[in-house]
């Protein structure tokens, strides 16, 4: 909790003067406001003395009090919402950051719904928490500091009573939240249970619909609803038993400081102004107590908001750029894995083990083999997405871990077997990767992986969005925009991760053309599970269970007849 109100306040004193006269105004404001009830009783003891000036003495400065506080109020509001604004905006940014650096791992483990879910929440908390403790908590202890000043000298007695009945009750209050937070956090996982459910169902429709599973989904979301109505339950309880204990203790206390107070009057202790006062400040005071414990109910559900919004910070990233990077501007495109050895972090086993073998500049090396033999773990580890665990990576001689991270991969250009795309234009989707709107530069390369006679026959043409994760488009369509984005990129490594897996047999051949044309004397991997598609490849590597098996041409490795002849039986032959 400490750690989660430290991180807030560093962002938010970065404004350091918009913070201070906030505090200036803040503190006179909860002075001039608090001083109301003094005013009661100077009317109510100077009435029997029927002065007008007097009186209208006092309703005057009365007025002026209020007016002056009005100034204080807007001026307090003003320069705190300068430093919440900023701070609000501060913080999504960081946190934006800090999920773009953090390592592939960490979002593999992550669901896009209880992340969404939680960035959500904790946008809200961060401006309630400012006005529910930084004003509203500030203002009621600046008025109980007010008030135990004036009964002090009014009646040490009534002060100390006072003050009893509020550690009391500040005692019950501490338990009653703590318990209101811990049931906060669970409803807060349980409502991201529910979140992550029906988004994984909104990104995952075209499945639901092949196999017609609307009612299974119906009836999964509602088994997540089952602990998430528990937990509700829990929470709204946690706020019962608040209500109950606070108002039960609290009105107690202001019972019996009134009873007391009432006491010295009638004993001629204190004058009628005086108990008219104690009953203005007390009635002040415990109304605005009761609002802030009812409050500090939000405070505790925003504070479990901002810890699930910061845990981000928490995070480590693995694979971390160097401190003192080496810089580089071009490559030939040698690449090196020498002795390399690889677990994935939650794995089972080496994924890698040993690998060693050298990429010319500018020479073609297909990776071929069963599912999970360690060809995609290969460019993971040629990208940085991990690091190996012993050996090294070099790229013309230089560790790729002395690089940083955007560096290494500006020098490559990759198209997966699964291509993602933004919900934008096909033109913005085409150029993302060069960072370019040029037009005729984004038709080349579409001309080039074979999709300008497809986006000339849409309405919209290259403006045309392919929706949420390129939902709009073929599987076929998606890799030939990947292609063309990868193309425009004019990288200086190629990667190509079974990257005409989709396409039909004529698709397949004129991008081949385009892609050879592309890759000519550049440095390129190919993932392929088509051996048809790597016949061109100056040397095929065979990957089994991690290692190397076997090595070299198309033809060689039919004459050798091992294991790449026996996939290519089983693909031309049957």
């Amino acid at each position: 909790m400490l750690q989660t109100y430290k991180r807030y306040y560093q962002f938010l004193w970065k404004y350091k003067w918009q913070m201070s006269l906030f505090t200036v105004f803040l503190v006179a404001l909860s002075i001039t406001e608090s001083v109301y009830p003094y005013f009661f009783k100077l009317f109510v003891d100077a009435i029997p003395l029927k002065d007008p000036v007097l009186l209208l003495t006092i309703l005057l400065s009365y007025v002026g009090i209020r007016l002056l506080k009005l100034a204080f109020d807007l001026a307090t509001y003003f320069s705190g919402d300068s430093a919440l604004l900023a701070t609000a905006r501060d913080i999504r940014v960081a946190v934006f950051k800090k999920i773009q650096d953090l390592d592939f791992a960490y979002h593999l483990t992550k669901s896009t719904g209880s992340m969404i879910s939680a960035i959500k929440r904790g946008d809200l908390a961060v401006f309630n928490f400012f006005h529910m403790v930084n004003i509203n908590l500030v203002r009621a202890l600046i008025s109980f500091t007010v008030l135990l000043v004036l009964f002090a000298q009014l009646k040490l007695e009534i002060a100390g009573l006072m003050l009893c009945s509020m550690i009391l009750n500040s005692i019950f209050a501490y338990f009653l939240i703590k318990r209101n937070v811990a049931a906060r956090v669970k409803f807060n996982d349980s409502e991201d249970e529910v979140s992550d459910v029906i988004v994984d169902n909104l990104i995952n429709f075209e499945t639901v619909k092949f196999f017609a599973k609307e009612r299974a989904e119906y009836t999964r979301l509602g088994k997540t609803f089952v602990p998430w109505m528990k937990a509700l339950w829990g929470y709204a309880n946690s706020f019962r038993a608040i209500d109950i204990v606070i108002g039960v203790t609290g009105n107690a206390s202001l019972l019996a400081v009134l009873y007391f107070g009432l006491q010295y009057l009638l004993r001629g202790q204190i004058s009628t102004g005086e108990y008219i006062m104690i009953l203005g400040f007390v009635d002040s005071f415990y109304g605005r107590f009761f609002d802030l414990v009812f409050q500090m109910r939000d405070v505790a559900k925003n504070n479990a908001d901002l810890q699930s919004y910061f845990n981000v910070f928490n995070s480590d990233t693995l694979v971390k750029d160097p401190q003192k990077p080496v810089e580089v501007e071009t490559v030939e495109g040698e690449i090196v894995f020498d002795n390399v050895n690889f677990s994935y972090p939650e794995g089972k086993g080496d994924a890698i083990k040993d690998l060693t073998f050298k990429i010319e500049p500018g020479e073609s090396v297909a990776l071929v083999g069963r599912s999970g033999a360690g060809k995609t773990t290969i460019t993971k580890l040629l990208m940085r997405f991990y690091d190996p665990v012993s050996g090294a990576i070099l790229i013309d001689g230089i560790d790729i871990r002395t690089m940083t991270k955007s560096n290494l991969r500006s020098f490559m250009g990759i198209v997966p077997q699964e291509p993602v795309l933004f919900n934008e234009s096909i033109a913005y989707n085409i150029g993302y990767g060069a960072g370019t709107t040029d037009i005729t530069e984004i038709a080349y390369a579409a001309k080039m992986a074979n999709l300008d006679e497809f986006i000339k026959d849409l309405p919209e043409g290259y403006d045309t969005k392919v929706g949420e994760r390129g939902v709009r488009l073929s599987g076929g369509q998606k890799q030939r925009l990947a292609i063309a984005r990868m193309i425009l990129s004019n990288p200086d490594i190629i990667i190509f991760d079974e990257a005409t897996s989709q396409l039909d047999s004529q698709s397949e051949k004129l991008i081949q053309d385009a892609f050879w044309k592309v890759s000519k004397n550049k440095t390129t991997l190919i993932i392929a599970h088509r051996l048809s598609s790597i016949t061109k490849a100056d040397r095929i590597i065979v990957m089994d269970n991690g290692q190397i098996a076997e090595m070299g041409t198309h033809k060689a490795l039919l004459a050798k007849e091992g294991l790449y002849a026996k996939f290519w039986k089983l693909q031309t032959v049957g």
